[in-house]
């Protein structure tokens, strides 16, 4: 959560200058006329002619409000004489939806744009529409511009030199490029934890980030520029509101089983699945010809946006009350991006011009809020590893001496069988047993005994090889696998375990405690059928080692054979 944290402030420092960029660009103050409705739909030759000068009607502000029931027009004038030496350009910004033909004197010929076309000018970006006007402007040069029916929104005009318009375009394509590819490294790493744990919340985030970087990539205009994303572009902007729908409602399958709302408000979550359902329907819908610009697919995401967003906000307050931290959590990392999402849905409902801060404030609140999620999501598959590594250790090692258990021991005895019989490679086995343990016990007390059995532990383990396993078999007896090892291998080993738990002592209670162990020795042979019979020669061995007086290591050689090592100790 710290570092989200440090990320925002990181990103709010990065956006800062680009924005700033962008609205202090050298412009040239300019006069929008619109066309007056009651002249209803002119010919082009006849407006350019200037037979309808006397019915545009002087805007407020600088921009193109097109409608969406039929095309407008509109004169742009210079509010003084064009005196750089550099060509000016004029960019329409947030051009989504936007079909526009601009005829700009002398000549006034009609060109054709918008950012679906692939005859831009490929130095700049589509993050605006762009044309490039004649040198030599003046203030009493009228630009006539048509827009086609589309988002009735106010969308900026801006006139300015070449190189500060190039200037803020290439801090918009900074800002276009980083906050998508903040989203792909979080779809990314989300990925890699859907392949190791294959559970759908994973693959509904992985699903709604790659959906949300599609759509922000056709948004910033970037998508058409792609080898694959190129071909939608005929289709307009409904691939773009494909994948705005599909990326909500899986953001909301996904937010279902984060919060596991299922559990805390079940009626939220039947509510949820019902509406991620009717975005699913409205995406299919949006890629259909019957959609020509995708205006009732956007009213209809943006309604049932502002009815979701207070119900998901509900549902998340539930879960925070009754299920603890991850609710609190996914609270933190949505509320900022919901905000500018509703703010957004307002702007475009309201007819408000887009304001640079909206316009980069919602993708980085939503960059934010997924690298949030993205951290809560790896420390929780860090923790899920944890806890099972730590099952896993519980289910196959023995709680007091921390050595594999009975179980565990055996079923690699087993494999390691199997393996050896397979490829002809050697086996042994050792059984060990401390001696005398139960004079420990009767004489220390049951709490010496523990101390001693877990003592004994480190220098046992410390004579072993690398790929040899120790397991507790029950009570004082011990396991010890060696693969690779012949007999006379084994033997070694087994004496130096031998030598090294007799050269040891433990201090319990204040006393001082010496220990002893006795060792069989048994190996894989042709004799030997299944590893039972590598276990009951074995314990033959270490039974003999008992009756000849213990702190000894006997080897099972064959049927009949056997071999002695260490020092004799009384009964």
């Amino acid at each position: 959560m710290r570092s989200a944290i440090v990320f925002a402030w990181w990103l709010a420092a990065f956006v800062a200058p680009f924005a700033a960029t962008s609205v202090c660009a050298t412009t040239v103050p300019l006069i929008v006329e619109e066309l007056d409705a009651e002249a209803g739909a002119p010919a082009a030759d006849r407006v350019v002619a200037g037979d309808y000068d006397a019915s545009f009607k002087a805007q407020s502000y600088a921009a193109v409000i097109p409608s969406r029931e039929r095309g407008v027009w509109y004169r742009i004038r210079l509010s003084r004489d064009w005196s750089n030496l550099r060509p000016p350009v004029l960019a329409i910004f947030d051009p989504v939806g936007l079909h526009v033909e601009i005829y700009e004197p002398p000549a006034y010929t009609a060109h054709a744009r918008s950012i679906y076309s692939d005859d831009g000018d490929p130095g700049y970006t589509r993050h605006a529409i762009v044309f490039i006007l004649p040198p030599m402007l003046t203030a009493a040069s009228a630009i006539y511009l048509h827009a086609e029916p589309a988002r009735a929104i106010p969308r900026r005009v801006e006139v300015s030199d070449v190189s500060t318009y190039r200037a803020g375009d290439l801090a918009r394509a900074r800002l276009d490029v980083l906050f998508p590819a903040v989203q792909l490294a979080t779809l990314l790493v989300m990925f890699a934890f859907f392949l190791a744990l294959r559970e759908r919340m994973y693959a509904y985030f992985v699903g709604y980030v790659l959906c949300l970087v599609i759509y922000e990539l056709y948004i910033f205009g970037i998508g058409y520029e792609l080898p694959v994303m190129s071909w939608l572009a005929p289709m307009d902007q409904r691939p773009a509101w494909c994948a705005a729908l599909l990326a909500v409602a899986l953001n909301l399958a996904f937010s279902r089983l984060f919060l596991d709302l299922a559990r805390w408000a079940p009626r939220i979550n039947r509510a949820l699945e019902a509406v991620s359902w009717v975005f699913v329907a409205l995406a299919a819908c949006a890629m259909t010809p019957v959609v020509s610009r995708g205006w009732w697919i956007e009213d209809a995401l943006s309604v049932f946006l502002l009815l979701t967003i207070p119900v998901l906000i509900t549902g998340a307050v539930l879960a925070w009350q009754h299920g603890g931290r991850r609710g609190g959590l996914f609270l933190g990392a949505w509320i900022p991006a919901l905000l500018f999402v509703i703010l957004r849905v307002l702007q475009l409902r309201m007819q408000w011009p887009l304001p640079v801060w909206l316009e980069f404030g919602l993708p980085a609140t939503l960059a934010y809020a997924n690298l949030v999620l993205a951290f809560v999501l790896a420390g929780q598959t860090l923790s899920f590893r944890y806890e099972r590594d730590v099952a896993h250790r519980l289910a196959e090692h023995d709680p007091l001496t921390g050595v594999l258990n009975r179980r565990a021991i055996l079923a690699r005895l087993r494999a390691e069988f199997a393996k050896a019989r397979q490829s002809g490679d050697s086996l042994s086995l050792l059984f060990l047993d401390l001696d005398h343990f139960k004079h420990v016990n009767d004489s220390y007390g049951h709490r010496a005994g523990d101390q001693c059995l877990r003592g004994v532990i480190g220098p046992i383990a410390g004579e072993l090889r690398q790929g040899d396993a120790l397991g507790r078999y029950g009570g004082e007896e011990f396991l010890i696998l060696l693969p690779g090892a012949g007999a006379a291998d084994a033997e070694i080993v087994a004496e130096r375990i031998r030598s090294r738990v007799q050269e040891m002592s433990m201090i319990v209670s204040g006393m001082r405690i010496g220990l002893t162990v006795s060792l069989g020795v048994a190996a894989v042979d042709n004799e030997i059928a299944i590893p039972d019979d590598l276990i009951e020669r074995a314990d033959a061995a270490l039974y003999r080692s008992k009756e000849r007086g213990r702190n000894l290591v006997s080897t099972h050689a064959g049927a009949a054979q056997s071999a002695e090592h260490g020092a004799m100790s009384p009964h």
